[in-house]
């Protein structure tokens, strides 16, 4: 089984995939490659079982992309952004938010990379802010702290949290209801308690949010529909 092997001052190994579905394993410095293939044999049902499922879900990712042009409905938490395109003499991208639209302002030759990638940058942007605002919150709540949030596009979850304290989160949260990103910034605080999803873990997450099933729900159903692009 081909992976690519990534060693760090992590604690653990990790197992994920990439955007473009290469299987990538994670360990600490002090990890034999040896002991690393044999992790990955371990989890070789699961790494199979996973790789059919991303497949699927690329599938379904392709039907509900957009071209990105004027008039395309792009979720933003909990309302619905109408995307205005101005093309113009200038060799950068701008987006800007006004009320219920969505402004992107784009050089004449820009094409539908550009497009996404201007937009992609705006979203990760308003991640950084809103999830940090919220984890800070709740880690005060909870007592405890991080070390660092990392805004990714990380295609097999919608948030991690590192032996070393670092949260990361998919920036596709923020096109999701505003209750559900929640859900998800609780859920990775929480392991920085228990690094498990132990009957503890669960209750500690129904602590601070006791409607987390419903939520859970949410992205397990609707999750394909936040790659809109």
């Amino acid at each position: 089984m081909q992976y690519q092997l990534i060693k760090s001052k992590r604690k653990t190994i990790a197992i994920s995939f990439d955007r473009g579905g290469n299987l990538v394993v994670k360990a600490p410095w002090f990890v034999s490659d040896r002991e690393v293939e044999r992790f990955v044999q371990s989890k070789e049902e699961w790494i199979l079982a996973t790789a059919k499922r991303l497949a699927m879900q690329e599938k379904k990712k392709e039907a509900v992309r957009l071209q990105l042009v004027n008039g395309d409905q792009l979720p933003f938490l909990d309302e619905h952004l109408t995307l205005s395109v101005f093309r113009e003499e200038s060799s950068r991208c701008r987006v800007k938010k006004a009320g219920d639209r969505l402004l992107l302002f784009v050089p004449y030759e820009a094409d539908y990379e550009i497009r996404r990638m201007a937009i992609e940058k705006w979203y990760r942007k308003m991640a950084a802010q809103w999830i940090r605002e919220r984890a800070m919150l709740y880690a005060g709540m909870m007592q405890v702290s991080f070390s660092e949030i990392h805004i990714k596009d990380q295609r097999s979850r919608w948030g991690s949290c590192s032996g070393l304290s670092n949260l990361n989160f998919s920036f596709r949260l923020m096109l999701a209801p505003a209750a559900v990103a929640e859900y998800v910034v609780i859920h990775e605080l929480c392991h920085l308690r228990y690094m498990d999803h132990s009957q503890n873990f669960w209750q500690m997450v129904e602590a601070f949010c006791p409607d987390y099933k419903v939520r859970k729900k949410w992205l397990a159903e609707h999750g394909n529909e936040l790659y809109l692009f």
